[in-house]
């Protein structure tokens, strides 16, 4: 049975959807309650993974495209699939549905050819087929996203690809993969 949240859960995660830099202190004034319930709260609650503090990117503030992608992926692929597209930077979001379009994703692209790159690399990928591309012009809600940030760039994009080897990428239609060392894009 899920866990149910009481009053000063509910109030804690409100004050930090407002300003998750609040100290335990503030927290503290603000729900009613001592700092030392505050600071066991919040330990509980991040250790059963109900929050968590990640700083959060605007991408319409850096110029980023979004998409919502819907997938038709056969049974037997899905699990690996959806581990595959997991790994993935340009993957915002994945939600399994019920329908011919079981899975939607949902992409960033630094500009709109690195996008329609991304998602032409999803319709390369074997026994997947694209139902629908939505283009997400202009981006609404919310502001903000939890991107992977790779300071340390590899030769190999976590899908296994090399953008060298990429036509879109030789064609500077794609900046390439924000993991690797031949990314072009800002992050």
């Amino acid at each position: 049975m899920p866990r149910k949240l009481d009053k000063i859960d509910l109030k804690i995660i409100k004050c930090l959807m407002s300003d998750a830099r609040q100290s335990a202190s503030q927290l503290s004034r603000d729900v009613g309650v001592s700092r030392l319930t505050i600071i066991n709260r919040l330990k509980r609650l991040t250790e059963e993974n109900i929050i968590d503090t990640k700083a959060g990117i605007n991408i319409g503030k850096l110029g980023f495209q979004a998409s919502i992608v819907a997938l038709e992926v056969k049974a037997d692929l899905k699990q690996q699939t959806e581990r595959n597209l997991s790994e993935c930077p340009r993957v915002l979001t994945l939600l399994r549905l019920n329908e011919k379009a079981n899975l939607l994703v949902l992409l960033y692209g630094e500009n709109q050819n690195t996008l329609g790159s991304t998602i032409e690399c999803l319709r390369d990928l074997p026994n997947i087929n694209i139902v629908y591309v939505h283009s997400l012009v202009p981006w609404f809600f919310p502001k903000t996203f939890s991107l992977r940030i790779f300071p340390e760039k590899n030769d190999l994009a976590p899908c296994g690809r090399k953008c060298s080897g990429c036509i879109r990428y030789e064609n500077d239609q794609c900046v390439g993969c924000p993991a690797v060392t031949e990314y072009k894009g800002p992050l």
